[in-house]
């Protein structure tokens, strides 16, 4: 039997050395075709952990972009200039040749794309889909770094997409905090912490068979849309309604302080709360889950209110020495005519659809705490 293999495609670019805080950096210019032979994207996949070693952290491209760049270079809308470099990384060394001023670059060990996807992908585009031959030879400015560190590239992926670009960073931004979790580093700056912590707590009610999350949240780097998939919240807006909870629970109270010795130990602690707190809002209010789509309580109004509602109630139920679970949680909210109204959560015509902003989420807080103020 024949077995075949892949042969490996090789380039050598001339480059200009150079080096930025102990990373080396080599600056070129190379051929679309053979830039595009030789990188690759570490895309997210929803269905592994952000912990996962084998976890990306880029988004898929869209294929809008793709196609609306490749158009761009086909019409010359632009005079036929593409002049802005791509960010490519290596995750092993590079060897440079003094002598030729070069470095080589094969397909068996691809350079990684921390910015420029979309402009490659629209090259490829254009040269493999619209057969336009011309762009093969075209030339693309680049800069390589070379690090075996990911977090390196993700750093710079952030620093590039969200200070100098108006390009969504919340996928990054999760898989940095959690990677931060996942190399058991211990040098998190603190101002990161609670994101580690609350992020991972998020990803676990999403994936969770037991979390009336399940399958309703949208993680950063999924493409489907909401409506699509049956999602109905994004991650992101999850993450930054839960902050006053770890606050509470971090700072106010010391609880998790006491009871965690590690951050695995506070995401866990973190999610039986959070998992629980939900559970007895699904006791309470049962219609609203069956359909969450017909409901804001699973939607920014309730998520804000909420979580800024369990945070009072984990003060209430910690000065009465009561157990953070699901049952107590039930007691607590079955005093609230408000939240166990069904109807005052439709999305159609009840009270809380009303309250569409962060203001808003405030006031729909001081309308279901009301029964607790005495507390």
């Amino acid at each position: 039997m024949n077995t075949q293999f892949e042969e490996i495609y090789t380039a050598t670019f001339e480059v200009v050395p150079t080096e930025q805080d102990n990373i080396k950096l080599f600056v070129g210019v190379g051929k679309a075709k053979d830039l595009i032979r030789l990188t690759t994207v570490d895309s997210y996949n929803p269905n592994l952990s952000p912990t996962d070693e084998h976890q990306g952290y880029q988004r898929p491209p869209e294929r809008g972009r793709i196609t609306r760049i490749g158009r761009y270079l086909i019409e010359e809308q632009g005079s036929g200039l593409f002049p802005t470099a791509v960010l490519l990384a290596s995750r092993i060394p590079l060897v440079y040749d003094k002598k030729e001023g070069t470095i080589t670059v094969t397909s068996d060990s691809k350079l990684q794309i921390v910015d420029g996807q979309h402009r490659l992908a629209g090259l490829q585009y254009a040269i493999e889909e619209k057969k336009d031959k011309r762009f093969e030879n075209y030339s693309i400015p680049f800069v390589v770094m070379v690090t075996p560190e990911r977090l390196v590239e993700m750093t710079q992926f952030r620093i590039v997409n969200g200070t100098a670009k108006s390009v969504r960073t919340d996928l990054v931004n999760m898989i940095l905090t959690a990677t931060y979790k996942g190399t058991k580093r211990n040098d998190i700056p603190d101002k990161d912490k609670w994101k580690v912590v609350v992020s991972n707590v998020v990803d676990r009610l999403a994936k969770n068979p037991e979390s009336p999350w399940r399958n309703n949240i949208t993680l950063p780097g999924e493409l489907a849309t909401r409506k699509d998939e049956g999602k109905i919240i994004r991650a992101t807006s999850f993450i930054t309604s839960l902050h006053p909870v770890y606050v509470w629970l971090k700072e106010a109270s010391g609880i998790l302080n006491d009871h965690c010795s590690t951050i695995d130990e506070e995401i866990d602690y973190m999610y039986r709360i959070v998992a629980d707190y939900w559970k007895a809002l699904q006791r309470v209010v049962p219609d609203a889950f069956e359909a969450p789509e017909d409901y804001v309580i699973q939607k920014t109004p309730g998520l804000f209110s909420l979580h800024k509602l369990l945070r009072r109630l984990l003060a209430n139920m910690y000065n009465g020495r009561r157990s953070f679970d699901t049952d107590t949680f039930e007691e607590f909210l079955n005093e609230g005519s408000e939240i166990k109204d069904s109807d005052f959560w439709l999305s159609s015509a009840g009270r809380a659809s009303a309250f569409g902003s962060m203001k808003g989420f405030d006031d729909l807080y001081d309308i279901i705490s009301a029964p607790y103020d005495t507390k």
